[in-house]
């Protein structure tokens, strides 16, 4: 085993939770199985309110449940530059952009809940918002067309791969390793469910957003003019948003498995 050959805190977990809490409404899982997957990100999260409603009293990981009372959908968004995915401007949304994510929760009030994740003193602060306006359903591509998209994008990633050997003095072992660690930490891992091409999505996901970080880190030019390099980033940027729009809406498909319905 490599210095690099670790596992890493697991990222995205909005898409742990909305996936998770999807399981628990429809009597699929404990609260204690949703605690259970949260500590892959954190050992400990607090429950920040600022919605105002006092729907929960508890805490830990039964005071985000808690949020969810009444709760008749769910649905995870990953905003970035450039795709703010329906997100009206808010001060919940500006909360989203600075966190990358966001799981919108619909109680039957007039707008909605956002709870929003943010690293706090080695503990995991979660935001509790309620949004002043309503929030539009996420305008998502069909998951056949996503799943195109990515095995594209996978033959762009094997290149880049190569592309980041050639910029590091990293060891090739080393490298294999810390594309191991980095692919493990944005996977999202689902409860027990039957959409078989969602799991595909989260992993491809997983690789081409891990690959396309590194190769961004490492400086993994596509040429040698201004002009190729500026677009050879904003293809870097293409793919990791690619793999989050993935993501997202491979959450909401299990969600929707669970929940029987879809934002």
């Amino acid at each position: 085993m490599t210095s690099t050959d670790h596992v890493l805190t697991r990222a995205w977990p909005t898409c742990a939770f909305g996936a998770w809490s999807a399981a628990w409404i429809a009597g699929r899982c404990s609260p204690d199985d949703v605690a259970d997957t949260l500590a892959d990100s954190a050992d400990l999260h607090v429950l920040d309110d600022r919605s105002g409603t006092d729907v929960s009293s508890a805490h830990g990981v039964l005071g985000l449940l808690g949020m969810l009372r009444g709760a008749r959908r769910l649905s995870v968004r990953l905003p970035s530059a450039g795709a703010p995915h329906g997100l009206p401007p808010d001060d919940a949304t500006t909360a989203a952009f600075a966190a990358g994510e966001v799981l919108l929760i619909d109680d039957g009030a007039p707008t909605p809940l956002a709870l929003i994740p943010g690293e706090h003193d080695g503990s995991l602060r979660w935001r509790a918002l309620r949004y002043g306006t309503s929030v539009p359903s996420s305008a998502t591509a069909a998951a056949g067309q996503i799943e195109l998209e990515l095995r594209q994008a996978i033959t762009t990633t094997a290149d880049l791969i190569t592309r980041i050997g050639g910029r590091t003095a990293t060891a090739p072992a080393d490298l294999r390793a810390t594309l191991r660690a980095q692919t493990h930490r944005h996977l999202v891992d689902l409860p027990p469910h039957d959409d078989q091409r969602a799991t595909r999505m989260i992993e491809t996901a997983a690789q081409v957003e891990s690959i396309a970080s590194l190769a961004a880190g490492a400086g993994a030019g596509f040429g040698t003019t201004a002009d190729q390099w500026s677009a050879g980033d904003s293809e870097l940027r293409r793919l990791v948003t690619l793999a989050r729009s993935a993501r997202a809406a491979a959450v909401d498909r299990v969600i929707g498995e669970f929940l029987g319905v879809t934002w």
